[in-house]
């Protein structure tokens, strides 16, 4: 019984990570390009053979440890999080007019210089800074195929392909990037990512489009996060309630079952 008590507290535990998940999802409804994680599970599998040490019974007690093989590995299966993923899918399109807004379509994102090294996002919303170099709200530069893109003060133009041009000159172009698949991104704040793996694992996109006077909008729907929290905390009640249940099970045969009355 005492063994019985750990079911329900790995699913109360996986769905305390679940509730976290939809909580940043619903915070970030408004986030520009924010993209909502989802939360996998998984079945970890009862291992009754494992090669733990054999237990030892009380000297006094009549049973040979050959009886107790039976309490030997784990024989519970338990739930666990198989992984947290990003939602892919494309935001919608707003449209703002502003030369200095850029939606991605499609796959990719943009490489942020930050003093942190490189990071990535799909938050278009961008500016000139003071230096003439265009930069995100925070002031750090988005990078071309030749670095930081220059901008002279005046107009200038953001095709669907992401070049950018400048009095009929062609400045640079904003690369698009992508992860293959296997590989993750951790989110570390200010809507930007940071990729810690192999350097093959991130690779340019070949054909990137663009938009320019539009923002992609956080592709987190609402209702079904909403709906999803409700499900996660009456998920979580349940196994609260159980885990209770058992408490007081051990309780009452700890306290009542070996009382010895005359």
């Amino acid at each position: 019984m005492l063994k019985n008590i750990y079911s329900p507290l790995s699913g109360a535990i996986a769905q305390e990570r679940v509730l976290e998940t939809i909580a940043n999802n619903m915070a970030n409804m408004n986030t520009v390009g924010f993209k909502g994680d989802r939360v996998t599970f998984t079945l970890l599998q009862p291992e009754p053979e494992k090669n733990y040490r054999d237990p030892l019974p009380p000297a006094n007690y009549k049973v040979g440890v050959e009886q107790l093989m039976n309490i030997r590995g784990n024989e519970m299966a338990y739930v666990g999080i198989a992984d947290v993923t990003r939602d892919e899918a494309q935001g919608p399109a707003i449209s703002t007019g502003n030369p200095t807004d850029i939606m991605i379509e499609g796959e990719g994102l943009m490489a942020v210089n930050t003093p942190d090294g490189v990071r990535y996002t799909r938050n278009g919303s961008l500016a000139v800074s003071r230096d003439g170099v265009l930069a995100n709200k925070d002031g750090m530069p988005i990078m071309g195929e030749k670095g930081n893109i220059v901008v002279r003060a005046g107009a200038f133009e953001i095709n669907d392909s992401g070049e950018v041009w400048q009095d009929k000159h062609l400045l640079d172009r904003i690369q698009l990037f992508k992860i293959k698949e296997g590989e993750s991104l951790e989110r570390v704040g200010d809507n930007l990512l940071h990729y810690g793996g192999a350097p093959e694992g991130i690779t340019t996109v070949a054909h990137p489009q663009m938009r320019q006077g539009f923002l992609e909008g956080s592709n987190v729907n609402a209702i079904k996060n909403l709906t999803d929290m409700i499900v996660a905390h009456r998920s979580y009640e349940a196994y609260q309630k159980a885990i209770n249940d058992y408490d007081q099970m051990m309780q009452k045969s700890s306290n009542q079952i070996g009382d010895i009355r005359a």
